[in-house]
């Protein structure tokens, strides 16, 4: 079986999110299946771990192409870090006006999350890619949720492709959502992308 695995996480980023699926792949390795990593080349993450990389099998084939990421605009602006999760306070501190108005951007121009740009290209991609080879099942894995619209392109194309969407953290109803002021068409699209995921979903079962 060849398994094509979405995600924004991966070696050498850190955290639970990257280990995650760094087990289940090492782990579907061992099983005999074939696993294909697709993940961008440049992402912006919070936490590094080199170590992660010795953890990868070698027999994992890995994808990646080149993501822009609109939070190193906003974080030049509001002169917060890398590390910090744009979105959710560690803390009840007063933010700036800058940063409530930064935090108003991304609830309402980017739905689901700051990483929408990379769906288009990497559905373009990925399309040109299983054309070319065979793939037996796709697996997409957030947050990021935009992983999960890169899943749902690709059944679009390839409706005969069966999808796994791994929800690490709920999708409407996230803990910090409220923090973003986010208006009535920026929360109806969410539910709408939400519903259309589902939808898919269920009728793959």
């Amino acid at each position: 079986m060849k398994v094509l695995i979405v995600t924004y996480y991966w070696p050498p980023s850190g955290g639970g999110g990257v280990q995650r699926w760094l087990k289940f792949a090492t782990y579907l390795d061992k099983l005999g299946c074939e696993c294909v990593v697709y993940t961008p080349s440049n992402p912006d993450v919070p936490v590094i771990d080199d170590s992660l990389i010795a953890d990868v099998p070698p027999g994992i084939e890995i994808l990646s192409t080149p993501i822009s990421e609109p939070s190193r605009i906003l974080r030049k602006i509001t002169g917060k870090s890398a590390s910090d999760r744009m979105g959710a306070s560690s803390d009840g501190a007063r933010k700036s006006i800058l940063s409530r108005l930064s935090l108003w951007i991304r609830g309402n121009f980017f739905i689901p999350d700051a990483r929408i740009g990379w769906v288009k290209p990497s559905v373009k991609f990925l399309k040109t890619w299983i054309s070319n080879n065979e793939v037996d099942v796709v697996i997409t894995t957030g947050p990021p949720h935009s992983m999960h619209l890169i899943g749902l392109g690709l059944k679009k194309i390839f409706p005969q492709l069966p999808w796994i969407a791994d929800f690490r953290d709920p999708w409407s109803d996230m803990d910090y959502l409220d923090e973003f002021n986010m208006g009535a068409r920026a929360r109806n699209k969410i539910e709408k992308l939400t519903n259309e995921e589902i939808e898919k979903l269920t009728n793959e079962t």
